[in-house]
């Protein structure tokens, strides 16, 4: 039934309109660079030479997160000196995690998931090399201590009871500059208040 539908839309020349739509309205898709953001994150008690531990903590905020927003969240970890011949996926509550091969970065990862998801990915990093490679294959980029902020203010209007204040009216009236923003910022503030 799903694929008759598609195929009438298609015929109809409105599959441009069908990709616009799905994108527009489907959960955002996550992608952290995980040391990156945990190297960001005020994690009480835990030391960076218990990267375990704090791999823990970063996930339970982020199952936290998906909890409260629905979005699809992946986390790349580097496993370059694992030893290990593969890459390492895994879920946790939801969380994809990705530990990379022994050898590779996780820059690598989130290049190549970059360039395969395109525009319906958001890469959270604040590696300026990997977020310019996102950008240009058309993907938005948060840089990780502003993605530290939402993430924290979610769960904090979470437990307080608080809602958030991005949720109020926006005037279409325009006032002072009338120079629009760049398109990439445009979209990457429209992706951020999803968030």
């Amino acid at each position: 039934m799903q694929a008759k539908k598609f195929l009438l839309i298609k015929s109809a020349g409105l599959e441009n309109l069908l990709h616009v739509c799905y994108r527009k309205f489907m959960a955002v898709h996550l992608v952290i660079d995980g040391y990156n953001l945990t190297g960001v994150m005020a994690i009480s008690g835990q030391t960076a030479a218990d990267l375990e531990g704090v791999r823990d903590e970063l996930i339970k905020r982020l199952q936290a997160y998906k909890r409260l927003k629905g979005h699809r969240i992946t986390v790349v970890f580097d496993g370059k000196k694992s030893g290990s011949l593969s890459r390492a996926k895994m879920h946790q509550n939801g969380i994809e995690v990705i530990f990379s091969k022994d050898g590779e970065e996780a820059d690598q990862i989130l290049r190549e998931m970059a360039k395969k998801e395109r525009h319906g990915i958001t890469i959270v990093t604040s590696d300026r090399a990997v977020a310019s490679f996102a950008e240009a294959q058309g993907a938005v980029t948060i840089p990780s201590d502003e993605f530290d902020a939402i993430l924290s203010l979610a769960i904090y209007s979470d437990m307080t009871g608080v809602a958030d204040e991005d949720e109020e009216d926006v005037s279409t009236k325009k006032s002072g500059n009338p120079r629009k923003l760049s398109k990439q910022e445009r979209k990457r503030l429209q992706r951020i208040k999803k968030l």
